[in-house]
């Protein structure tokens, strides 16, 4: 009987530990903050030229 005892805490441990590790792994590259990339919006010129030139 204490060897099912010491197989069961064995795995156990052995559980534990990878869940932990699996558990820091995942948050590692979470916790990164990186700043956004900042993009120029400009309005399409072309666009509103060409309505200007329409008659209705």
């Amino acid at each position: 009987m204490k060897q099912i005892h010491k197989i069961i805490a064995l795995f156990s441990m052995i559980f534990i530990t990878g869940i932990f590790i699996t558990v820091v792994n995942i948050n590692a590259p979470l916790n990164i903050n990186t700043s956004p990339e900042s993009v120029k919006i400009q309005k399409d010129s072309l666009y509103f030229k060409k309505l200007d030139n329409k008659t209705i």
